[in-house]
């Protein structure tokens, strides 16, 4: 996507705090005398294109020479596709105060955001409003274990939950999201009465809590089940649980 508001997004995606994202708007240099000498204070942007609003990382960077984080704090993006009106007066080649950056950065800030609005559906403000609800408390008092979970995670979560709600199939509901987000853990039924979650790996703290969070806004209540951490019960269906003292009696 080649979108002013696709580094917002992505940035969104990553965790990334957008605020630190930096839009440079136009291909000048600016420079100003100090103490008698030439000095360059401000530079625009460094990839620009006439037929998109933005160039993504790879088109420009192949070989991967530019670090990740860079990605998102330089946005090189074309403001005139769409917004010359905005955009045409302040970015007058008569206009020589470097501020003028500064001022365009904002302003594509505020023009990302309100793209991404636009862009969402009935369905995204639903998401959104169930990750805010999550986030203060109204699901339990789980905030600061919901914080484990990038912004990936939290909106299968919420989209579980819009699922629950429809079709009031918990057991279904959580093996669907198991499958979106938690990979590392199996779910079986034992005996019909009792669901285990087994994970091959050693047992993790925050991988742990995360679990139980789930467990807690998913499972009814007092549904027995129980959690293995490398070894489980010994399974027909599942040979790797059928070695010799890899198996829980």
């Amino acid at each position: 996507m080649n979108y002013i508001w696709y580094p917002f997004i992505e940035a969104l995606q990553s965790d990334f705090d957008t605020t630190k994202i930096r839009y440079r708007l136009c291909d000048r240099v600016f420079f100003d005398t100090l103490n008698g000498d030439t000095i360059r204070v401000s530079a625009g942007a460094h990839h620009i294109s006439p037929l998109l609003e933005h160039i993504p990382l790879a088109l420009y960077d192949p070989d991967h020479v530019v670090k990740e984080e860079d990605k998102f704090t330089h946005a090189d993006v074309n403001p005139y596709i769409r917004f010359g009106s905005i955009f045409s007066h302040i970015l007058s080649p008569e206009r020589t105060d470097p501020n003028d950056l500064i001022v365009c950065d904002i302003i594509t800030h505020m023009l990302a955001h309100i793209d991404r609005i636009c862009g969402m559906s009935k369905r995204d403000f639903k998401l959104m409003l169930i990750i805010k609800e999550i986030e203060n408390g109204c699901f339990g008092e789980n905030n600061e274990v919901f914080a484990l979970f990038n912004t990936v995670e939290k909106r299968a979560i919420a989209e579980i939950l819009l699922m629950l709600y429809a079709t009031s199939h918990s057991l279904r509901c959580l093996d669907a999201l198991f499958r979106m987000i938690m990979t590392n853990f199996h779910l079986r039924m034992r005996d019909n009465t009792e669901i285990v979650f087994y994970t091959p790996y050693a047992f993790d703290e925050r991988e742990d809590k995360k679990l139980r969070f789930i467990i807690k806004l998913f499972l009814p209540i007092d549904y027995p089940y129980t959690i293995h951490w490398r070894y489980t019960y010994g399974s027909i269906e599942h040979d790797e649980s059928m070695i010799l003292e890899r198996f829980v009696l």
